[in-house]
């Protein structure tokens, strides 16, 4: 046990450093959003406006689930899928013994980074929006919430691994599918069956429901039952897509 910590730290440093050095994702994960919020945001802001509560969480809400999302597949999953397909993760599993190792040494280093880029965005809405003291300790708890959130969103993604896509046409099937997730997470539907099936689908709305879990308690029943079953079945399926997925590059298949 204590050989398989002392291997994922070493690998969770490694990665760490190479994650540091690539720059470019952070254009899409932190940049870009910061810019559009600050678009939509600073005429309101110069002429003095104030934003209500609500609003200033819907909105909030939407940017975390962009940059969350596009942060796990482009700096988690993308990232096990290239190594892949340039033969160095069958390289570093014959190295560490366990690929379930080398993802969760990539894992952890990228939840520490994405929770950087939110908080950075985070204290960017908070100088423009001003919020009371309330909803400034509601942000803070979402914050501490995304560490749960993140690897579990994580998880499911993995189903990109075992999907036939070739890695010329990986970007464009990725930017189509963040684009539909997010636009499927701004429906809200009446039918709780239908809530259920596209929580189930969707990790967006999955993190929604988890936000709104801390606002309406009325729904805390079935939102907390709701969230623990999901969210198991997307780690118990990440797990098993990482254990059983082939080392070889769809390339050379």
């Amino acid at each position: 046990m204590m050989l398989v910590l002392h291997k994922l730290r070493s690998l969770s440093e490694f990665e760490f450093r190479l994650a540091l050095e690539d720059k470019v994702v952070f254009l899409y994960t932190l940049v870009f959003p910061a810019a559009y919020f600050l678009a939509i945001s600073w005429r309101k802001f110069a002429a003095g406006g104030v934003t209500p509560a609500s609003e200033i969480l819907s909105n909030l809400f939407g940017f975390w689930a962009y940059i969350m999302l596009t942060g796990v597949i482009n700096q988690i999953t993308v990232t096990i899928f290239q190594m892949r397909e340039n033969n160095f993760l069958k390289m570093y599993t014959f190295i560490s013994g366990d690929k379930r190792l080398i993802y969760y040494a990539n894992l952890i280093p990228q939840v520490m980074i994405i929770q950087i880029e939110i908080a950075l965005f985070d204290v960017l809405a908070i100088l423009i929006y001003r919020p009371s003291d309330r909803l400034l300790a509601l942000i803070g708890i979402f914050w501490l919430i995304n560490f749960i959130l993140i690897p579990i969103i994580a998880f499911f993604t993995t189903v990109i691994l075992i999907l036939p896509i070739k890695a010329r046409t990986l970007t464009m099937y990725l930017t189509g599918y963040i684009f539909a997730a997010l636009a499927l997470g701004t429906i809200t539907f009446k039918s709780p069956l239908v809530t259920t099936i596209v929580t189930f689908i969707n990790p967006v709305d999955f993190q929604e429901t988890a936000y709104s879990l801390f606002l309406q308690h009325s729904q805390s029943l079935f939102a907390g039952t709701l969230l623990l079953v999901v969210g198991a079945a997307y780690i118990i399926l990440g797990n098993l897509i990482i254990s059983k997925m082939s080392l070889a590059s769809r390339t050379s298949r």
